[in-house]
Formats: C-alpha cells, structure tokens, sequence
C-alpha cells in the first residue's frame, strides 16, 4: 500500500473528500445512527452513490498522482472506501463518546456544531462562555498529527477564521484511544482546563 501521506495529499488536494462529491459524511452518518460500518456502508449505496461512483472517483484520483508512485486504481479505490466508510464511522463513534465525556467533563451544554462548521471552520463541538460568546473545540485523535495531516488542511486557518466570524475562542482537543477498554482519552487535558475557565 502506498505511504498513507502520499494518498491522503492528492485525496485532499484533488478536492475527492468534499460534500459536494460525496456529500456531508459525518451528516450523514450523524442521522442515520448506523450500529455497524456494513449498515452504513449499504445506506450510503442505496442513497447518496453507488460503487460505480466510488470507482469513477478512484480513477479521477489515480490520474492525478504522478505514476513514479506506483499508485494503482485498486489502491486509490481501497483508500477512498477506508476514509469513506472505516474511518468515518470511526470517527462518529468516537464522536458520541467525546460528546457525552464533554458533556461530563466540560458542561452539560456542549453540542454537536452544524455539519458546514467542520469544513468550513475545522469545529465539531461548541458551547457558549460566560459572556455568552461561541467556544469552539475540534476533536481529532493523536495519529491525525503522525500524517502529517495538518500540513495539508489548514487547522489554524480555519480556526482563525471561526473566531473571526463569532468573536470565539476555539480548541483542539486531541484523543486517544485506550486499547484495553476502547473508551477515549483526552491527552490534552490542560485544554479542557482552560475551556472551563471560560465558563
């Protein structure tokens, strides 16, 4: 299999990941509560694209790679359906357990942001301080930074543009997964800290 930075850089440089391909994905996943990624899987081909798409994408996404990679169209597919359906029901289950710890450990209050603040702000939670003002946080696991992943999307960017826009504050919360018991871990406490600070 191909370095995963090298798929991860032309899957996000060729736009293949955006809500207008394939449409709003934790949105969607967020809606359908799907209990297993075979659930989700057969949803998403029954009702936003079928496989063929996803092949049709997987050979738009090869001709962009240079072929001194060696990258093939089977590669380019595997990777799409594994960020596509894998890792976003990875993500949404890790999503429910961040929201009810943050709740637990932040404030009650936390919510789930609008799908369009995740593409367009990098946000999946908010919650309001003291004043009444947004605190944004983004959740991502530790093995987002071992891509090399935010060298290609622009995490402070996009933040920055978020307290811009609201006159917000914003976080990164970064966890990790216990391998014993599967439950999530912050491993930025400190963060937490000053969040409640706020309140």
């Amino acid at each position: 299999m191909p370095s995963e930075r090298v798929m991860n850089k032309y899957y996000n440089e060729g736009a293949f990941n955006h809500p207008h391909r394939i449409g709003y994905m934790m949105s969607m996943i967020r809606q359908l509560r799907p209990l297993t990624i075979d659930e989700w899987k057969t949803w998403y081909f029954s009702n936003v694209h079928d496989e063929d798409f996803l092949h049709q994408l997987a050979v738009e996404m090869n001709s962009t790679i240079p072929s001194s990679y060696g990258v093939t169209v089977e590669e380019c597919e595997d990777y799409i359906y594994d960020v596509m359906f894998r890792r976003t029901f990875q993500g949404y289950d890790k999503e429910n357990q961040a929201l009810a710890l943050l709740r637990d450990v932040i404030d009650p209050s936390v919510e789930e942001a609008p799908k369009e603040w995740d593409t367009e702000y990098f946000i999946d939670f908010y919650l309001h301080d003291a004043s009444g003002n947004l605190i944004g946080i983004q959740l991502k696991p530790d093995t987002f930074y071992y891509g090399h992943y935010q060298y290609v999307v622009d995490i402070q960017g996009k933040m920055r543009r978020f307290r811009n826009d609201f006159n917000a504050n914003a976080f990164v919360l970064k966890y990790i997964s216990n391998s014993s018991s599967g439950k999530i871990e912050f491993e930025n406490p400190e963060v937490i800290s000053e969040i409640k600070s706020l309140l």
